[in-house]
């Protein structure tokens, strides 16, 4: 259920949900509630289309984003449980954001469309979930080369002093000034395709990201937090324990305790939260 009954995101909505089920340790095999989780995965497989897509006739802008949280939803749920049911509709998702890749390296909204930074780290997100050991899934090593370029056109062209190209990132290529969530989700898939901790880049670019721009009341986005706390989770050492000292104390502080609501977050008093909805 949501807010509004109009949003016909259902397959976001349905991943968004299982997504921390199954971070828990809940499957549709084990736990409190896996009867629930086993109805939403059911759900995703019934409507998954014979090619891979699993937006669910999502007809909105939204489309390639709902379709990378269900791929990773069913690349975890396999790995996971190693149930055989999961693996084809697996493979074929991946194929699916494989096949829908811009020539220049990105994703957008629907298939073949010139890239965003925004839709390429769901996309990433799902290729690697998918690359698990022991899953046995196959990717195309051509798709993980073109995101890197895609990334490489969206760095910021810095010409600060200490800066290094690679470090900020732009929600488009050569498109204004980088910002913190686009930087966060670009250094995040930057590491999932090999880059070090160690690099300057990555240092410099996390630097700025805690420095600059911590979680504060007066800037709440959501969309920037889940993106800056994987990236910062992965970096580790004394700048993620600032890092998460300080959102965990935003997310507890802001979350719904006392309406019919209780235990969610109020779309509205964050960015792009109304665009998305209470889940």
């Amino acid at each position: 259920r949501h807010d509004r009954p109009t949003n016909k995101g259902d397959a976001a909505g349905t991943s968004l949900a299982l997504l921390p089920f199954l971070g828990a340790g809940q499957t549709h095999e084990y736990g409190k509630y896996k009867e629930t989780v086993a109805k939403g995965l059911a759900w995703l497989l019934k409507n998954q289309k014979p090619d891979g897509d699993l937006r669910a006739n999502f007809p909105g802008q939204a489309g390639m984003y709902a379709h990378g949280q269900a791929a990773i939803v069913l690349c975890e749920a396999y790995a996971m449980t190693g149930d055989q049911q999961f693996r084809t509709p697996a493979q074929k998702s991946v194929e699916f954001i494989q096949r829908a890749q811009h020539i220049k390296g990105g994703w957008r909204y629907r298939p073949g469309e010139a890239g965003d930074t925004s839709v390429l780290g769901w996309q990433l997100m799902a290729i690697q979930s998918a690359r698990a050991p022991n899953l046995g899934l196959e990717i195309d090593d051509d798709t993980l080369r073109l995101a890197g370029l895609y990334l490489s056109d969206a760095a910021w062209k810095s010409r600060q002093q200490g800066v290094p190209t690679g470090a900020l990132y732009n929600y488009q290529p050569r498109q204004g000034k980088p910002t913190p969530a686009m930087t966060a989700e670009a250094l995040l898939c930057r590491i999932y395709l090999g880059w070090d901790r160690n690099d300057p880049r990555v240092m410099v670019g996390v630097r700025w990201l805690v420095d600059e721009h911590l979680p504060s009341y007066d800037d709440k986005n959501l969309y920037y937090w889940y993106y800056g706390t994987q990236l910062m989770h992965h970096y580790g050492g004394s700048l993620w324990d600032r890092w998460n000292r300080q959102v965990r104390e935003i997310l507890v502080a802001t979350q719904d305790k006392k309406s019919a609501n209780a235990g969610s977050w109020n779309p509205a008093d964050f960015q792009w939260g109304s665009r998305g909805g209470r889940i």
